[in-house]
């Protein structure tokens, strides 16, 4: 049996029932359209393992980046997915870490896919919330795989209505269609430029189901810098909570009037102004470097501020201490000289464990930790200063110091070797004792 796609993009949405934030879809045979139109699949006499025809799935719709938390369930999906690539990619150790690296592998035009448990799901929803805000490019798919009855969980929780919370689009699939439903959720993915999810039954993966193929091979999508979809900080919320609101209403979400770019420092308040003066000289040097840079990556803190004009260093942001992970996907995307720039408590926070992957994977990553000793966004809470120096000595030695980042010179000694290395780089610029 083939299976042929061919509808208007108004039907697709109206099938799929986007008049609402996560709506829970069953699944159902299309007859019409999906953006990827011209898909054929073909049934074959034989049978697979449920686990076995989603790993299809996901490989044959063309992820390049997949991503897996070990856990029941998701461990069979994932294990499968090796076999058929032939190689071993890593396994991940965070959720939400691995969401994030997923998410930025999908902005930078390459499909991608996570798999996680439901309780991962809710770990990962701090990032979640913010790839729903900033948008994706690529398909990219959430697989949840759920322990209904508790038999491999701590607790028992109503998951469809947690990820229904979220805001993320979500379908619950029928046994028989499930490597459908998946290619499905990929096209659907690219048509909204929103993730969405795909809830499993654990107890489901060993079921035989008919084996599928792809003929088609996944389309090519290009991305490009947009700083005030892909960058979260306050003066652009409502204008990205709209275009979020258009985008699951089926609506066209480039008719929703964009703001003027922010003049940096003009456009701030004089109370961010003051703030930012200190970080200046430190980022007029990453500008002139930043044509050696495809991708840089923020958190939604002070430097998040330096995505705009006249200095334009950031490309996107998301939850504290998530630049790290952003940057590590941009990587698996194939940017290349990705750098990540995080303030100090972001990186005690959350940052470190971008760390743990980049390790893990081998990756050439460059940080940019701005060291002032305070939470600046949120009141300028301390951070002791052991805290920090204990968390960042694991990679004593691939840290450099700008002892003094107000002065230009001693940015440029430390940043300018930092770009050419092809290794781990982690500069630190040290505002709490730097001059």
């Amino acid at each position: 049996m083939l299976w042929y796609y061919d509808m208007s993009r108004r039907k697709f949405l109206q099938i799929m029932g986007l008049s609402t934030a996560g709506v829970a879809l069953t699944s159902c045979q299309i007859n019409g359209t999906v953006p990827d139109s011209g898909k054929t699949i073909i049934e074959s006499e034989e049978t697979i393992r449920m686990k076995q025809s989603i790993a299809s799935a996901v490989h044959d719709a063309g992820a390049e980046t997949v991503l897996c938390v070990p856990a029941t369930g998701t461990a069979k999906i994932f294990d499968e997915y090796n076999k058929i690539i032939l190689r071993g990619v890593p396994y991940s150790y965070n959720e939400e870490v691995a969401y994030t690296i997923a998410y930025s592998a999908s902005l930078n035009g390459r499909r991608s896919a996570v798999i996680m448990k439901s309780h991962g799901m809710a770990k990962a929803a701090n990032s979640v919330i913010d790839s729903l805000t900033a948008g994706t490019t690529a398909g990219f798919v959430v697989i949840i795989t759920c322990d209904k009855k508790g038999r491999h969980s701590d607790s028992i929780f109503d998951y469809d209505g947690f990820v229904k919370g979220t805001g993320i689009p979500f379908r619950i699939p029928k046994d028989e269609t499930i490597y459908q439903d998946i290619l499905d959720c990929f096209s659907w993915s690219e048509q909204l430029q929103l993730p969405v999810a795909i809830l499993i039954d654990t107890d489901k993966l060993d079921e035989t189901v008919k084996k599928f193929s792809l003929l088609s091979t996944a389309p090519q999508i290009s991305c490009q810098r947009d700083p005030l979809r892909h960058v979260l900080c306050p003066p652009l919320a409502n204008y990205q909570f709209r275009v979020l609101q258009a985008k699951l209403a089926g609506k066209d979400s480039s008719k929703v009037k964009r703001p003027a770019p922010l003049q940096i420092p003009a456009d701030l308040p004089p109370k961010w102004q003051e703030m930012i003066r200190d970080y200046m000289p430190l980022f007029q040097v990453f500008h002139q470097l930043r044509k050696e840079m495809d991708f840089v990556s923020g958190d939604t803190g002070v430097s998040s501020l330096f995505a705009f004009p006249p200095f334009n260093c950031i490309d996107a942001t998301t939850y504290y201490g998530g630049s790290l992970p952003l940057a590590i996907g941009a990587h698996l995307a194939d940017r290349r000289g990705v750098w990540a720039i995080t303030g100090d408590y972001t990186f005690v926070a959350a940052g470190h464990m971008g760390l743990i992957e980049a390790v893990g994977r081998n990756i050439p990553l460059k940080v940019l930790v701005l060291h002032n000793g305070r939470a600046m966004t949120t009141g300028g809470q301390p951070l002791p200063d052991n805290v920090f120096n204990h968390v960042i000595s694991g990679y004593q030695s691939y840290v450099k110091y700008i002892k003094s980042p107000r002065d230009i010179d001693s940015v440029q000694s430390v940043l300018k070797p930092a770009v050419k290395s092809d290794r781990l780089e982690i500069t630190v610029a040290d505002y709490a004792k730097g001059s």
